[in-house]
């Protein structure tokens, strides 16, 4: 039986530039109740703000959010496919392996990361309220320190 391919990605090119609610229409319903709560929760902290990026052909448009210069993560939505990358620093992966943090999927993640010079990037299914939990607490801890 043949394999099913998946849904190509309709903003793989720089143009046009879509709006943010075309990439929240490629997502299904639970997929896009889990952005808005994320997207609530990041609007709340100080100086976060979100913007459309363009990251190649093969991810397309992405949402990044952002506190000043520094990226706190990027969110891919995909058709079938909604997840969000994060930088993980030496100080957020000693916060994360403390007790309580973070689930245990999300920190076998980071401790099974390679290190690409001197830079981890952790990239997260948002396919469950515990995955959506951790990134919300790993982008508090970026912002706060805490």
């Amino acid at each position: 039986m043949a394999k099913a391919k998946s849904p190509a990605n309709p903003y793989a090119h720089r143009i046009p530039k879509p709006k943010i609610l075309s990439l929240m229409g490629l997502l299904s319903a639970q997929q896009r109740a889990s952005y808005r709560k994320i997207a609530r929760s990041l609007k709340r902290l100080p100086g976060v703000h979100a913007e459309l990026n363009y990251y190649g052909s093969s991810w397309g448009w992405a949402l990044r959010y952002r506190r000043g210069d520094a990226t706190l993560c990027t969110m891919h939505m995909l058709p079938v496919k909604f997840e969000a990358t994060v930088t993980v620093t030496r100080s957020l992966e000693e916060w994360a392996m403390g007790p309580n943090h973070l689930s245990m999927a999300t920190k076998r993640d980071i401790v099974s990361l390679r290190r690409y010079a001197h830079t981890k990037w952790l990239t997260m299914p948002l396919s469950s309220e515990r995955r959506s939990r951790d990134l919300l607490r790993m982008i508090r801890f970026k912002v706060t320190g805490s």
